[in-house]
């Protein structure tokens, strides 16, 4: 099957009554991870990659666009899984620009905040952000869908106000301006899920999912999938949400691998010097292969991966 786009995965996970994962690959590892995950689970697959991982042109911060591009684009055409390369958090026309001319099928403008990124952005300028990117996309490619983001992301608690609540949760009438002015595939809504893990008792407002599902066909996104109980996010695949973002729960499961096969092998190479010096034979010389190192950490990601998956309930719909 190998490249798809947004839309198409979403259309079909809203008929499904399941969610797409979509998951953050950032080298070579967590796209191959990613995709042996899906291929396992035959499962559609959302292939992310962030803005701050490409960096900006001459200035990759990690990976750099190209690099990344052209590991995922060998891996997706060998596929057997339906796969979306989509472009999480741009945070401008330029970034977003970019990604779809370099054969993403699919990028997310957030206009949710301003540029510095924790500053609330008005309803209006999100909506001119976001339509200027529907509109480049949809004039280079049909094929090329767009996620936009109305409300903020960020964790609330019970000794919040009823305002403060307001401010931060995705309401129905401003969703509904949202998806009709801008003609976005999808949506992203703050119910209370926030990147990363939470601090303390996590509430999550999921009448928000079923009010904005009640006003606007368009698929319904959540971000922040790490950390949420997993009832809960069963509820919210009932109440319509169809995509579902997951990133730091895969690094989590590849520093805890790499940080024991390391611990493992320090050991191991302590143990066999110690018996040297203690029997006076020849002290061992210690092994350095990378890929020992990483191939655990690695199959650690492609483990939570599936995990997901089958949570989300897209484990065997392609």
């Amino acid at each position: 099957m190998g490249l798809t786009n947004l839309k198409e995965l979403l259309s079909e996970a809203d008929k499904g009554g399941y969610a797409v994962g979509a998951f953050n690959a950032v080298n070579m590892e967590s796209v191959q991870a990613t995709l042996a995950a899906a291929e396992a689970e035959r499962a559609p697959l959302i292939l992310q990659i962030t803005e701050t991982t490409i960096g900006q042109p001459g200035k990759p911060t990690y990976t750099g666009l190209e690099e990344l591009m052209a590991m995922a684009k060998v891996l997706v055409e060998k596929a057997t899984v339906p796969v979306a390369i989509h472009l999480d958090h741009g945070r401008t026309f330029a970034s977003c620009k970019r990604c779809i001319d370099a054969g993403f099928t699919s990028v997310m403008i957030d206009g949710s905040l301003k540029i510095d990124g924790k500053t609330v952005e008005s309803i209006d300028e999100n909506i001119r952000k976001t339509k200027e990117i529907v509109e480049y996309a949809r004039s280079q490619s049909q094929y090329v869908s767009v996620e936009g983001e109305i409300g903020s992301l960020g964790e609330i608690s019970d000794s919040m106000s009823n305002a403060e609540k307001r401010e931060m949760l995705t309401q129905p009438k401003d969703a509904k301006r949202f998806a009709m002015e801008t003609s976005v595939d999808a949506v992203a809504i703050a119910f209370g899920t926030k990147h990363g893990p939470y601090k303390g008792k996590a509430v999550f407002e999921l009448t928000v999912i079923e009010s904005v599902n009640s006003v606007i066909d368009t698929p319904l996104v959540m971000h922040g999938g790490t950390g949420i109980p997993s009832n809960t996010v069963r509820e919210a695949i009932k109440l319509g949400i169809n995509k579902i973002n997951i990133d730091t729960q895969i690094r989590m499961a590849f520093e805890k691998s790499l940080r024991e096969v390391l611990a493992s092998k320090t050991n191991d190479y302590m143990a066999s010097l110690e018996r040297a010096i203690e029997e006076g034979d020849e002290l061992p010389v210690p092994k350095y292969d990378i890929r020992k190192i990483l191939d655990p950490a690695r199959k650690a990601m492609v483990e939570a991966i599936r995990a997901k998956m089958q949570l989300f309930g897209c484990s065997g719909k392609a």
